[in-house]
């Protein structure tokens, strides 16, 4: 072989992963690799999410300290540590996960999550998106409530139930590992949450109203338990709050959905659908936690009501969001959005603006505008509650 022929050989053969002869004569690429390990804390679970290289199997035991669960392990058979590193610990501290240690043994990466307290789990893979996110293991780890808490949980929603008040169940879009739209500057699931305080915040001072958060800090919720938040404390009212997105950077202004049984007619209403639809599959669900077929079937029984209620608190929203900076009158939008199949609250999906868009996304950076958001919602429900429920 000649000294050119030689080179262009070895050039190819450096083209392809390198391959480990394992002692149970299996061959792997050395190259899934741990990325990092995130955390999210719920108020009644720990989420954990492991980004990989590739996806890959994976196995979980947890051990068992005199009855209480102290240790939970994860096994990702030949995966290795971030390059650099031989031994990783990830501090959460939340009163439920202590930390999580990362460490090779043989063959196997290991991550032991250390609990403060007896607990359960649900684990699952999630394959890269669109986006780019690497391939993730996600862990769940949920709080064993005692019988004392239970009845104290339940003893707090039934108090809120038969208070006698209006319940509005304010809803922040997406939340934890699932961004929702990004732009300019703008991650969705940010604003979303810092309107849905602002919001709880101006309707607290209205009295015999009381407001539900389906969620009040960064953390994943499925749209199944959104709806199940709400309708555990009787809200009469659901309003979720997002930001959109759009192909065109010229696209700009609020939205306001109300539900439908049907598809979207338009091209960018079903897209906005499918998006907020598939919340579930970014931020990742089990499938315990996706909604029943007799939810859908209670939906369609008891929509009719709920869905003039809802097409008249969205035409209250629109009326007031167009009265901001850049708040063209866009029109009221119908769709089947799933968070809003509340089954009997007035339900409504409310866009702040594009995040593809430079003057919404500089109104949306905006704390004060966030209080402005927050101010003409709460006088829509205002004017709803006034012409009735």
């Amino acid at each position: 072989m000649g000294e050119t022929s030689r080179r262009s050989f070895l050039t190819l053969l450096a083209s392809f992963p390198i391959l480990v002869t394992l002692p149970s004569g299996l061959l792997r690429a050395a190259t899934l690799r741990l990325r990092q390990v995130r955390h999210w804390t719920a108020p009644d679970h720990t989420r954990l999410v492991i980004e990989l290289d590739a996806p890959t199997r994976f196995s979980t035991r947890l051990l068992d300290d005199e009855g209480t669960a102290s240790r939970l392990v994860i096994e990702i058979p030949t995966a290795v540590l971030p390059e650099g590193l031989g031994e990783m610990t990830v501090p959460v501290n939340d009163g439920l996960v202590k930390q999580v240690h990362a460490y090779v043994l043989g063959q196997s990466l290991l991550l032991r999550v250390e609990l403060e307290r007896a607990a359960e789990y649900d684990a699952f893979p999630l394959a890269p998106d669109a986006g780019g996110i690497s391939a993730r293991v996600v862990v769940d780890v949920r709080r064993k409530w005692s019988d004392v808490e239970r009845d104290q949980q339940q003893r707090e929603v039934e108090a809120v139930r038969k208070s006698g008040d209006v319940i509005v169940a304010i809803d922040a879009g997406h939340g934890g590992n699932d961004p929702g739209c990004i732009g300019h500057g703008v991650i969705e699931k940010d604003v979303a949450l810092a309107v849905a305080r602002q919001l709880a915040a101006v309707l607290a001072g209205r009295p015999r109203l009381r407001t539900v958060l389906t969620r009040d800090k960064d953390y994943f919720v499925p749209l199944a338990r959104r709806q199940q938040i709400a309708r555990g404390y009787g809200a009469q009212i659901f309003v979720s709050i997002h930001a959109n997105a759009a192909p065109s950077p010229t696209a700009r202004g609020p939205e306001v959905f109300f539900v439908s049984l049907q598809r979207a007619a338009a091209r960018a209403e079903r897209e906005l659908i499918d998006r907020e639809n598939a919340a579930d599959r970014v931020g990742g669900v089990t499938a315990e936690q996706v909604g029943s077929p007799v939810l859908d079937i209670l939906v369609n029984l008891k929509q009719s009501s709920a869905m003039r209620r809802s097409e008249r608190l969205g035409e209250c929203v629109l009326k007031h969001m167009a009265d901001l900076p850049g708040g063209e009158d866009r029109g009221l939008k119908q769709g089947p959005l799933a968070v809003l199949k509340s089954i009997d609250a007035a339900s409504v999906l409310v866009e702040l603006g594009f995040v593809t868009n430079k003057n919404d996304a500089v109104l949306m950076r905006d704390p004060a505008m966030h209080r402005r958001y927050a101010r003409q919602i709460g006088t829509a429900v205002d004017d709803f509650i006034a012409a009735g429920l």
